[in-house]
């Protein structure tokens, strides 16, 4: 059964890592998934139910700087902005100790953090095709 939430976190580009910058917000979905979902990222987006990525600026910054990273999981189908406004939203600041990633969630965030990533189609922008 699937539980649709939008995850979004902050952390510094550089800590994530990626043998390219591209590889970034997949690999920072990917460890986020089986650190804190206990499951594997699924990214098939020929899957009915599939986790979609946001590729927002700086995340391919060579400079050592924060940027916001925006994950849908759970993914059956499109949702209007108002009920994406609906479904749980988590924020987290990563930051990484040795190999080891730790999200803090930081739920004085969440309400902005809403407004504001609401402008973003659930799913990606694949979704809305």
């Amino acid at each position: 059964m699937a539980n649709p939430r939008r995850v979004i976190i902050r952390v510094c580009v550089t800590d994530i890592p990626a043998a390219n910058p591209q590889e970034r917000v997949y690999r920072l979905g990917r460890d986020f998934c089986q650190q804190i979902l206990q499951r594997s990222f699924n990214n098939n987006l020929q899957d009915e139910c599939h986790d979609a990525m946001h590729f927002l600026p700086n995340f391919d910054s060579e400079n050592n700087v924060k940027a916001w990273f925006i994950y849908d999981f759970d993914v059956t189908g499109p949702l209007s902005k108002e009920e994406v406004l609906t479904i749980p939203h988590e924020v987290y600041h990563a930051t990484r100790k040795e190999n080891t990633w730790i999200f803090t969630p930081r739920e004085r965030w969440i309400v902005e953090g809403r407004k504001y990533c609401s402008m973003y189609t659930w799913g990606g922008s694949r979704a809305a095709r």
